[in-house]
């Protein structure tokens, strides 16, 4: 067991036992050391008790146990470190057993631990004066060295290195050229030897040498930086190279050492041999001098679409023949072909190796530029096409500061190209250049200049009736002036036109007509031309209407009249409500045509103060209004009625008046002209006249009254005493009905008894009536009958005696009047007959044109059929009964007459796509006729014709297809009957059927299918001697290639669609092929070409063939060879 108690104590003062001074007791705490105890007790097991010699100094006494005690002072931290290890003594000597080994290895393991601890909390390790005690073990360096108190560390011995001296060491750390492993070096790659001191050679110089100071001593028959290179005689005498030891000599050179100067072939006895080579004649080169000099540099001297002019270097000789030609110009080629021309040299039935070169022709320049539909950012360019294949067309848009230039390439096929991005106002030159492979031709130029561009983004704003702000945004082109130009919408008045600065972007339009529509343009102007315009319609406010004035009133209405806004209005709109808001309301009034206009606002209150406002309007335009305030009249007291009379007074009743008021004022006037008048409460509506004159009739008024205004009086006639009623009045006598009247008795009555009865007694009837009426109307009466009528008064309990009257009723008319079968020249009317008898019908019917016509039918018939009437036109008809001289009231209707239909409605000028419709109009005015298209039982389109034109084109049909059109005409909301025909289109033709890729025994024929399906294609072509080929291609084919035809021989190619038995129409086009060598050049085959004089003489015979025999030794003829590669 191991026990471990740790002890912090104040570290005592050497005197031991003495007490502390002043300064020891002042000490701080952090001055005071720290002491730290370790207490170690080993207790050896019982059964194994033994003596070991642990400790060298004298023994202690038997049993004691051996202590021992390690000190360390830190001198700066005054740390101290104590250590105490107990091992117990025995008595008995034994043998040194494992257990006590163990421990030995255990102190010494607790002996590391303190030495660590010494590390971490001493600043020193063996320090002079740092220790205190004695120290019981020293480490002991691997056997291989030294403790060394002084340097606190291991002296290791030769060979051994490390912390405790346990790693072998290698021989001079392997010189710093290798890496030691286990005591023994591994070298780095260039370096050898114990220590890798040693410089190493390459590959070892290959076992065929020594290695010195790193490089190779190689043996005598072999060399090379590692002696893999087998070694040559003399080193080849520097006239060859060495390989795998054997000489290679250069040319001249022979031998094993390449020593022998030699010439090929003796030079071939053209030439002199000089140091091994040879030095040959003029004329021929090789290495032996046996070839002829070719032609050197050659070069292209010009190149048109139709020559190459070439030129060369070669010898020249004193001779009359032309040998010593350098030049020659081939004609007659090709446009835009490649030529690859070869030259040879020719002497003595020798043909030199050719010099070559590879030519395009150029390609022929296109014709001049046509400049169509110049607009301000693009311009649309033509030019004529080509009779030969070429590859395409490149043009180019350079603007005239070359500062963003556009170049396009296009297909052979185009013939006209639109440019579009480009800046308004600008000068461009423009280049059409025609490509084939590498060639280019030269270009055709012409310069455009796009029109500038005019103002945009056009707006109208802050519009009043004669006032409009105008808006533009400037043109990107510079220009001279803006021009604006307005004017009214139809050409109504003058247009004004205005030439501005060209910095301004905005306008104001003065003086304008109010509630008018205009339209306003602006344009750019530089240097005379005048931009695209742009354009805008605004309207002009409505201006209100003027001197609005209040023309009469009374206490519901006013009546109020304005003088007419300028603008041609439609109506105005009068608002008008109370100054406190309690009633508002609107109406329309329509414009009068003359200068003003009137209108009288009604149902208002009586003596109330009206706010009024009038506006302009046109369609869903109004203008501002004009206003102005008004105040009704106090309203009259109604009813007003007697209600008791006696011989000197009469009382009155009167309703009470809506509008405000102060009192009534009421007035009375009797038959002799005497006037009184009183005044009466505005809250009481009655009164009692008095002190009147028996049996006088009065005229009495009553008036409200407020301040000053007096409302209109109320008008009543009294009598004092009795007045009773004396006479019927009959009036407004009818078939069924009367109207009767009488005068108010006096006093007045309570109730009236009012009955009529037929002469026969048949019809009889009584009605009560209240004592305030005058007036009633008896209906339900018999036509053609006599009647009584009588009138008996009530007052109190006393009835009158009855007052009588008689009429006869009129004849009653015919009834429910109805009208059938309509057609355009007939219709037929149906009516139920009269009760009352009567001898014949009066029918009268009336056109828009003004004509009356009036027809007898009989008394015993009820429906008539009018004929011969006009179609499409309205007719007031009306039917009376007639007896003698009497005739009942007329009943009346109108109707149109049915719509006569178009006639001979025909499909004209019928194409795949389109149709000319034609028809013959109906005798009455149309004002539209409607088409409906229809196939396949679906309506396609619908067309709006006008009443005026008998025929519409159709177009964008389709191919193919059966239609059914469908025609009727319309006026007003009558429509007529509608007349059908078909009509089938035929099948649309191939379109654009092109020749290309023509040549001599082929070409490429290529078209765009039509629009409708089809089953194939019938494709034929002949020679203009009749020679005639048909193909029948696929529906999916749009080109063909035909082989095997004949050279230079024109051909006419047709084609035409087809589906069953029907066929499209037939499109054709022509070209002409051309020739296997085109001006005796051969195409698939090299020529040779003679050049004497400067002429090309061509052959396809072999070179040797075209030499001069005899020939002189001298003569010098070329001989070019030109290969076209045809497209």
């Amino acid at each position: 067991n191991r026990l471990v108690r740790t002890t912090r104590v104040r570290r005592q003062t050497p005197g031991g036992d003495l007490p502390p001074s002043d300064s020891s007791a002042n000490q701080t705490l952090r001055e005071q050391p720290l002491v730290f105890n370790h207490v170690y007790n080993i207790n050896v097991p019982l059964e194994s008790l033994c003596s070991v010699d642990l400790d060298t100094s004298a023994p202690s006494g038997p049993g004691e146990a051996t202590e021992y005690t390690e000190q360390t002072l830190d001198a700066e931290s005054q740390v101290t470190f104590t250590h105490r290890i107990n091992i117990p003594k025995a008595a008995c000597g034994c043998p040194a057993t494992a257990t006590i080994q163990q421990l030995a290895t255990r102190v010494e393991m607790l002996e590391r631990e303190v030495s660590m601890l010494r590390a971490q909390c001493g600043a020193g390790c063996c320090g002079e004066g740092s220790a205190m005690g004695r120290l019981d073990f020293v480490p002991g360096c691997s056997n291989h060295g030294s403790f060394s108190f002084d340097q606190c560390g291991c002296i290791c011995e030769e060979g051994w290195t490390g912390k405790n001296c346990s790693e072998p060491r290698c021989p001079n750390d392997c010189s710093g050229q290798g890496v030691c492993v286990e005591g023994e070096c591994v070298c780095d790659r260039d370096f050898g030897g114990d220590n890798c001191s040693e410089p190493r050679c390459p590959s070892d110089c290959s076992g065929r040498g020594l290695c010195i100071d790193g490089e190779c001593v190689c043996e005598e028959s072999f060399t090379g930086e590692d002696c893999m290179v087998g070694r040559c005689l003399n080193d080849c005498s520097d006239q060859g190279l060495c390989i795998n030891g054997t000489c290679q000599c250069r040319p001249g050179y022979v031998g094993e050492d390449c020593s022998l100067v030699y010439c090929a072939n003796n030079c071939s006895k053209k030439g002199i041999c000089k140091e091994g080579f040879c030095v040959c004649q003029d004329g021929y080169a090789g290495d032996d001098c046996n070839s002829v000099a070719p032609a050197m540099n050659l070069k292209v001297r010009g190149v048109t679409d139709q020559t190459i002019e070439l030129e060369w270097e070669g010898s020249v000789y004193r001779s009359t023949i032309p040998g010593n030609t350098t030049t020659c110009t081939i004609l007659e080629l090709q446009a835009g072909m490649e030529y690859n021309i070869n030259v040879f040299a020719v002497i003595n039935n020798t043909i030199s190796v050719p010099a070559s070169i590879t030519v395009w022709t150029y390609l022929s320049s296109p014709d001049v530029l046509v400049f169509r539909s110049i607009t301000e950012t693009s311009v649309e360019v033509h030019w004529q096409p080509f009779y030969y294949s070429f590859d395409g067309w490149e043009i180019s848009f350079i603007p005239k500061d070359n500062d963003g230039g556009m170049t396009t390439q296009l297909p052979s096929t185009i013939t006209s190209f639109v440019q579009t991005g480009l800046r308004p106002g600008e000068e461009y030159t423009v280049n059409l250049v025609a490509l084939r492979d590498q060639g280019r031709s030269q270009p055709v130029t012409a310069t455009v200049t796009t029109l500038i561009d005019g103002p945009t983004q056009l707006i109208v704003r802050d519009v009043s009736d004669t006032v409009a702000f105008v808006e533009w945004t400037p043109p990107r082109a510079k220009i001279d002036q803006i021009v604006l130009r307005y004017g009214l919408v139809g050409g109504e008045g003058p247009r004004t036109t205005f030439r501005l600065q060209p910095t301004l972007s905005q306008y104001s339009l003065q003086v304008l007509r109010p509630g008018s529509r205009y339209e306003v343009t602006v344009s750019g102007v530089r240097r005379g031309n005048e931009s695209g315009s742009i354009s805008t319609e605004f309207t002009t406010e409505i201006d209100a209407p003027k001197n609005l004035r209040l023309v009469s009133k009374t206490s519901t209405t006013l009546e109020l009249e304005w003088d007419n806004s300028e603008a041609e209005v439609e109506s105005y709109q009068v608002v008008y409500s109370t100054l406190a808001g309690d009633q508002y309301d609107k109406v329309i009034v329509p414009r009068n045509e003359g200068a003003t206009t009137k209108t009288t606002l009604t149902d208002l209150l009586p003596g109330t103060e009206y706010g009024i406002g009038i506006s302009a309007m046109k369609g869903s335009n109004q203008s501002t209004p004009a206003t102005m305030n008004a105040r009704t009249t106090l309203d009259v007291p109604m009813n007003l009625t007697v209600t008791a009379s006696t011989d000197n007074t009469i009382t009155l009743n009167w309703g009470i008046v809506l509008g405000p008021i102060d009192h009534y004022k009421v007035t009375y006037t009797s038959a002799s002209g005497v006037t009184n008048e009183l005044t009466v409460p505005k809250d009481i509506n009655t009164t009692t006249l008095k002190d009147l004159e028996p049996g006088t009739e009065y005229t009495i008024t009553v008036a409200a009254r407020r301040g000053r205004q007096q409302s209109s009086a109320a008008t009543i006639d009294a009598f004092t005493g009795i007045r009773p009623v004396t006479h019927l009045y009959l009036s407004e006598v009818t078939s069924d009905s009367v109207s009767v009247a009488w005068s108010a008795p006096a006093p007045p009555a309570e109730l009236f008894i009012l009955s009529y009865s037929s002469a026969d007694g048949t019809d009889t009837s009584k009605v009560t009536l209240h004592g305030s009426k005058t007036r009633s109307l008896i209906q339900g009466l018999l036509p053609s009958t006599h009647y009584t009528v009588s009138l008996i008064t009530i007052q109190g309990d006393v009835a009158s005696e009855p007052i009588t009257a008689s009429l006869t009723t009129g004849m009653d008319p015919p009834k429910e009047m109805m009208v059938s079968d309509v057609t355009e020249d007939a219709v037929t009317i149906s009516w139920i007959k009269p009760l009352a008898p009567f001898e014949y019908y009066k029918l009268s019917y009336q056109s828009a044109r003004g004509r009356v016509d009036s027809v007898m039918i009989d008394s015993d018939v009820t429906n008539y059929t009018l004929s011969s009437l006009f179609p499409a036109t309205e007719y007031e008809i009306s039917l009376k009964a007639v007896r003698g001289s009497q005739e009942s009231n007329v009943v009346s209707t109108s109707v149109f007459t049915a719509m006569d239909m178009p006639s001979e409605l025909t499909a004209l000028n019928i194409t795949p796509q389109g149709a000319l419709l034609r028809w013959n109009p109906p005798v009455s005015n149309v004002d539209n006729y409607v088409v409906t298209l229809t196939h396949n039982q679906v309506t396609a389109d619908t067309f709006l014709v006008e009443g005026n034109k008998q025929e519409l084109q159709l177009s964008n049909l389709k191919p193919s297809t059966t239609y059914s059109v469908a025609l009727y005409a319309t006026k007003g909301p009558l429509t007529s009957g509608t007349v059908i025909t078909n009509l089938q289109t035929p099948m649309d033709a191939p379109v654009n059927l092109t020749a290309s890729e023509v040549n001599h025994r082929s070409a490429l024929i290529s078209w765009q299918p039509p629009i409708a399906e089809i089953d194939n294609y019938m494709l034929t072509y002949k020679t203009p001697d009749g020679s005639r080929k048909e193909l029948i291609l696929d529906a999916e084919d749009t080109w063909i290639r035909l082989e095997g035809l004949a050279e230079t021989t024109e051909y006419t190619v047709k084609l035409q669609a087809a589906r069953g038995l029907d066929t499209s129409a037939v499109v054709s086009t022509t070209f002409t092929t051309g020739t296997e060598c085109t001006h005796s050049i051969t195409r698939t085959h090299n020529a040779y070409a003679r050049l004497l004089a400067n002429e090309c003489v061509l052959s396809q015979s072999d070179p040797a063939a075209l030499l001069p025999h005899p020939i002189s030794k001298h003569q010098v003829h070329v001989v070019a060879t030109c290969c076209i590669r045809s497209f």
